[in-house]
């Protein structure tokens, strides 16, 4: 028997829902705010129903809401993107200024006795490049001022430091290539050649494959020539010159 009754109930409840009135249930959703809800339902009140012109200045109050909404969720908006790009400018002063003071207490010496080693200062180099880069690009001109800063400071070091990791690259190789009866050494202005001495490279084909194997590393290093002598006499030896940038330019891993 209760759950006849219970049946009837919900029966009954949903029989008088179903008869409200689109006016009635619009004015439901506007008491509750839901106001894109009750713009159905009073649209569709007809010109027919007594509560027409009601709904119709329900409509107007409503659309009177919703722009005003509009207005303010929008002011919102442009608040939050303001402070956004205001905090990343911030951000990235304060990154500039950061490797700006880096580059005062800068140590090269930390970058030495290993092929990784070498590198890992070329890839602080191409880091340094992107930074800059980013700043140059800057619509900002305090942070175009400071990328120059760094720019300045950076061309500064790598001249000075490029010279500096071809002889070490040199020293490490030649430590390696010892048991090999390979001489490893540079010459030029700024250690710019690279020269190897040893038997092997009377062969023709052990120069190439030597070249190919190392033509990375003596590209990021900025060398400009590398030689392949069989004997310290070699006056016919096989030499590759090299298309690198200048140690002033900055380090690009795209190009």
């Amino acid at each position: 028997m209760k759950q006849i009754t219970t049946y009837y109930l919900v029966a009954l409840i949903t029989l008088l829902a179903s008869c409200l009135s689109n006016y009635e249930t619009g004015i439901d959703h506007f008491n509750n705010n839901e106001y894109e809800e009750a713009l159905t339902y009073l649209q569709k009140v007809e010109t027919t129903d007594e509560k027409y012109e009601l709904a119709q200045n329900k409509i107007k109050e409503i659309d009177s809401i919703l722009t005003r909404n509009s207005v303010e969720n929008a002011r919102l908006d442009s608040i939050e993107r303001a402070e956004a790009i205001q905090k990343e400018l911030t951000r990235f002063k304060n990154q500039l200024k950061g490797e700006i003071e880096s580059t005062n207490s800068f140590d090269g010496s930390t970058y030495r006795n290993s092929v990784t080693s070498v590198q890992m200062e070329i890839v602080l180099f191409g880091a340094w490049a992107k930074i800059i880069n980013d700043a140059e690009k800057h619509s900002d001109k305090e942070i175009n001022q400071l990328g120059k800063t760094l720019k300045r400071k950076v061309i500064s070091i790598q001249k000075a430091e490029f010279p500096k990791l071809r002889k070490n690259y040199s020293e490490v190789l030649s430590q390696k290539l010892w048991t090999e009866n390979i001489k490893v050494k540079t010459k030029g202005r700024g250690h710019s050649v690279l020269e190897f001495e040893g038997a092997i490279f009377a062969n023709n084909k052990n120069k190439q494959d030597t070249q190919q194997t190392l033509s990375e590393a003596l590209g990021l290093l900025r060398f400009k020539q590398v030689n392949y002598k069989w004997y310290k006499y070699d006056d016919e030896y096989t030499y590759y010159t090299l298309r690198t940038k200048a140690d002033y330019e900055m380090v690009d891993f795209q190009n």
